[in-house]
This record gives structure tokens, sequence and C-alpha cells, in this order.
């Protein structure tokens, strides 16, 4: 059945975490620690989200991470996106002829739709909704 990776489920309490600092930067031990979020795993978590333009990083002594865009302009389906590519609960929603039944496949609507459904509600929450609840 369809369900949210543990990576997926990391990066969002990782951003809410950051969310919360208000500008403020927090290191990947700090975030590990309060978001008990295995430190070495975290780490490829906040290199995705970085990459992705979700967050930024400042090496040095007052360094960490922090939120790249106002919570409040980030949209749940960016973070799902980042770390898990886009949703797709079966593989035919993007490839037709992934299976025997190809274009002729009337549950493939149902799934279009299913992908449609999540994405749109994905995209109507923000990080500033989430972070505070």
């Amino acid at each position: 059945m369809f369900s949210v990776s543990a990576r997926t489920q990391y990066a969002i309490r990782a951003m809410s975490c950051l969310a919360k600092r208000e500008g403020r930067s927090a290191t990947s031990a700090e975030i590990a620690q309060s978001e008990s979020i295995p430190a070495k795993y975290l780490e490829g978590i906040l290199s995705r989200l970085k990459a992705s333009g979700l967050i930024e990083s400042e090496r040095g002594k007052n360094g960490g991470y922090r939120m790249a865009k106002d919570p409040a302009e980030i949209r749940m389906l960016e973070i799902v996106e980042a770390i898990d590519g886009r949703i797709k609960p079966v593989t035919c929603v993007d490839a037709p002829g992934a299976c025997s039944q190809g274009g002729d496949c009337h549950p493939r609507n149902f799934w279009i739709g299913l992908k449609t459904t999540i994405d749109a509600y994905l995209a109507e929450r923000t990080l500033k909704d989430v972070s505070e609840g």
C-alpha cells in the first residue's frame, strides 16, 4: 500500500525544527537530537534538502543549517519531491506502457486521480502550516 518513506518523515521533522528557529541556524547534531533522528541518516536528508534549495548551510563556528525560504512559501510537495521524487502510487501513472494493459488499462485513471489528489493536498499545505500544528 502507499506509504510515506521514513526519509520523508524525517525530512519534514527536520524542516519543521528549522522553521521553528525563525532564521537561526542549527547544526545537524542539534536537529538530530531535537527530533530523535539518527545523525548519520539525517546528513543525507539535509544534503538532499540543500540540493533542492529548501535549506542553506554555513560552515564554521556559527555555522549550521537554516531555512532558504520563508516556511509559508515552502509547499509540502516540495519537501516530499526533494526526498523521494515525484509521487507515483503505481508505475503506470508516468508510463502507460509499464504494464501489459498499456493504454487500455481502465484502473490507470483511478491511480492518476489518486496521484492528483495527493499532489493537490501536499501543494495546498505549507511548512508553516505543519510546523505550527
